[in-house]
């Protein structure tokens, strides 16, 4: 019952209003009164999209990611010339800046085209990854598109100056690459790298590299020094040992030769074998003169 009254009252409140509203109107027209209504964006945060083009590009200040924020509404209809504001996480680290139709403005807020598109150029000279947020009439996206920065190569940030005696210094080598879009003192973070070499240490390499024929030469002929004396020990070693074979060889035949001849006097120095001579029977011994013959 309750229900029913609270119906019933608001449609006659509206239809009271209505009334009213269609006399008022041409009247407060006449002398020149407008009327003003707060109307809500209708913005719908998970229907409407930010995407990027890419997902990683080099750091160098130059390259940039193109992001674009379609506002729709909770009918999926396009909303324009809504007011879109485009940030980083990292801050001023990152340089956002929008289009106004083609032309690529100072800012990082925009308005949408009658397809409800808006869209911004982000780049950055600080490696590492970048996640983007898109504010539409207050009311903050649910896509949040994250871009990787890689770090440029090391030769590509390396600058290589000589200290001068008069305290000078000369340019050796210059990065190859377009030249960071903000000076170094004005960046948040500086990337480059700069190597200073003294006067010193570029005299050695250029007198290195001016007496550098001469070393090879030297090293040429004490190489070819050193490979002759080497084959002239080779050879040597292999006539000592030819000549340690021969002498083996007489000894050899040395001991065969005393082996053989104390073999012949051991022969010749043995006692030959006994042999049975006979012993003639002993004579009679002749009487002496001077003696007398015996008596019978």
């Amino acid at each position: 019952m309750k229900t029913t009254f609270n119906i019933l009252a608001r449609r006659f409140l509206g239809f009271f209003g209505l009334i009213i509203l269609l006399f008022i109107s041409p009247a407060m027209a006449q002398n020149g009164v407008s009327l003003s209504a707060n109307v809500l964006s209708g913005v719908s945060e998970g229907i409407s999209t930010f995407v990027s083009d890419v997902v990683q590009l080099p750091a160098d200040g130059k390259s940039v990611v193109i992001l674009t924020a379609t506002i729709l509404s909770k009918e999926g209809e396009a909303l324009p010339n809504k007011e879109v504001i485009v940030s980083s996480n990292r801050g001023d680290v990152d340089t956002v800046l929008c289009y106004s139709g083609s032309t690529l403005t100072n800012s990082h807020k925009t308005v949408t085209d009658g397809e409800g598109k808006a869209r911004c150029a982000a780049s950055s000279e600080v490696p590492g990854n970048a996640t983007f947020t898109a504010i539409a009439e207050g009311i903050t996206l649910d896509d949040k598109p994250t871009v990787t920065f890689t770090p440029l190569p090391f030769l590509t940030n390396l600058t290589i100056k000589v200290n001068l005696p008069g305290g000078g210094k000369l340019t050796i080598l210059e990065p190859v690459t377009p030249k960071p879009s903000k000076p170094a003192n004005e960046r948040l973070v500086n990337t480059d790298v700069e190597l200073q070499i003294p006067f010193w240490v570029v005299v050695v390499i250029i007198l290195f590299f001016l007496t550098e024929p001469i070393l090879i030469i030297l090293v040429l002929r004490l190489s070819r020094k050193v490979r002759r004396g080497f084959e002239a020990e080779k050879m040597a070693l292999a006539k000592e040992q030819e000549l340690l074979a021969k002498i083996y060889l007489l000894e050899s035949q040395v001991v065969q030769t005393a082996s053989d001849i104390e073999r012949e006097v051991r022969q010749i120095e043995s006692p030959a074998s006994p042999q049975t001579i006979p012993v003639p029977p002993p004579l009679p011994q002749s009487p002496d003169p001077g003696q007398n013959p015996p008596t019978q």
